[in-house]
């Protein structure tokens, strides 16, 4: 709880979730210091709060419409509808250097609400939906409007951005409090500095989807890969003959890969549990957690947490047991291992422990893969295909919330690699996840000097 005191109250928000003690401490310091947001940005929000019908459509004749989750996904990966259903859709459409806000949601700690993400290669062309708050610069690419983005998405922006909140239950973004925001004025050097940290973010962002698609095409070229894609690749009702063997009698397990599993199990010899450890497919185990802060504790990480680009996990008390049940070494791939079937849900999909992720825990409902050393990449290039990714999917069994089997798992064709498929693939998932890495850290070193640096000296 959080008492201040307000010098000018505003008629226009007179709730207490409107202001934000560092927000009125700028503002304090007078318009020398700092200028209004509205003077940098020319549109907010266009397209925000607008409603429509999305109508499906095959990808070939629709746009790819991306939630606030796929904004900050590492991978976004949208809905596919017409473009017709969009009244405006030119108000709609991502393009380079908006910063997209998630404007809908709730106030939590590690709730997406409020948070911003820079529109890069991986955005642009795409369509928001109305819970998406779209600021377009004047300048994009100005080191100013870099700046500001980065000061906008350190926890004291995302602080400022909260108090421009209204409702109840679900909070909006109020366009006239965002245009007020003040955003500090820094030295040209600090600039000048934080803006090259987020352009070098943008392009690691870029590089790291750029070689993981490289590095899929090459798995998607293998003969049986282009034969299995088009059993399974569209989404449609498949009936197959089945002669065994029968681990479950669950119809989903057989057909739902439209014959791909039993061709690609004719094809190559090798299976997954030909591939990793011994023991080294599991979940960890269930366990109750205890909120606390920094630098106490260990960063915990939920299923949508893991395929973020910019992870916002929770920090929690180590709950004793062993460590192999709570982290995850370099290396293992984890897999969503409880949810649902629907295609932009995070069930029966893949990311590879890196970076920071070797550092942080995971929660039970991500499925550890610990594949053998030399396998790893390569293996992850497969398990994310459009093909790896069904093929996980034809191991779930439960009823409302499915779970993936690991006798079934273990089954899983793998490719029988040639040696040279096999090296180029890994070479490049190792030198897209290293280019994740350096873009993670430039914007980490951008948001560090913003809040430990910056925003100390505007509140003096």
């Amino acid at each position: 709880m959080k008492t201040f005191v307000v010098d000018e109250p505003s008629v226009g928000a007179l709730r207490a979730l409107n202001y934000s003690p560092a927000v009125e401490r700028i503002r304090r310091a007078g318009s020398n210091s700092a200028r209004p947001l509205s003077s940098i940005v020319k549109e907010f929000g266009r397209a925000y709060g607008t409603v429509f019908t999305r109508r499906d459509c095959d990808s070939n004749h629709g746009v790819e419409l991306i939630t606030q989750g796929d904004m900050f996904a590492a991978e976004p990966t949208g809905r596919i509808i017409r473009l017709d259903s969009m009244h405006h859709p030119e108000r709609h459409i991502v393009t380079r250097g908006q910063v997209l806000i998630s404007g809908a949601g709730t106030l939590g700690e590690n709730e997406l609400f409020g948070r911003s993400i820079l529109a890069d290669g991986r955005l642009v062309g795409k369509y928001v939906g109305p819970h998406a708050m779209a600021l377009q610069f004047e300048a994009p690419d100005d080191d100013f409007s870099l700046f500001t983005y980065a000061w906008l998405a350190c926890p004291t922006g995302i602080q400022a951005i909260r108090s421009t909140s209204y409702g109840t239950k679900i909070l909006g973004l109020r366009k006239d409090l965002l245009g007020s925001l003040p955003i500090p004025l820094a030295h040209s050097s600090v600039v000048g500095k934080i803006a090259s940290l987020v352009r070098s973010c943008s392009e690691g962002r870029e590089t790291f989807l750029r070689d993981i698609r490289r590095a899929r095409t090459l798995v998607e070229q293998l003969p049986e890969m282009q034969q299995a894609h088009e059993m399974c690749g569209a989404l449609r009702r498949h009936s197959i003959m089945w002669s065994g063997p029968f681990p479950s009698l669950v119809a989903w397990n057989f057909a739902s890969s439209g014959g791909a599993l039993r061709h690609l199990r004719t094809k190559w010899k090798s299976t997954l549990g030909d591939l990793v450890e011994q023991g080294g497919i599991y979940n960890g185990p269930r366990f109750a957690r205890v909120e606390c802060r920094p630098p106490f504790g260990v960063e915990f990480m939920s299923q949508r947490d893991a395929m973020l680009i910019r992870p916002a996990p929770r920090q929690i008390v180590h709950p004793g047991f062993d460590d192999r049940l709570l982290f995850a070494r370099e290396g293992t791939i984890l897999v969503g291992g409880h949810g649902t079937l629907g295609e932009g849900e995070v069930f029966g999909r893949a990311v590879l422990v890196h970076g920071r992720y070797s550092q942080a825990a995971f929660t039970q409902d991500l499925l550890r893969v610990v594949p053998k050393a030399s396998k790893a990449h390569a293996l992850y290039a497969y398990l994310t295909t459009t093909v790896g990714f069904r093929l996980l999917r034809t191991t779930a069994v439960g009823t409302k919330i499915l779970s993936l089997r690991e006798d079934m798992l273990r089954a899983l064709p793998v490719p029988d690699w040639p040696t040279d498929v096999e090296r180029d693939v890994s070479e490049l998932v190792r030198s897209a996840f290293d280019a994740r890495v350096k873009a993670e850290h430039a914007e980490t070193e951008a948001l560090r000097i913003i809040e430990q640096e910056v925003v100390p000296q505007w509140l003096e």
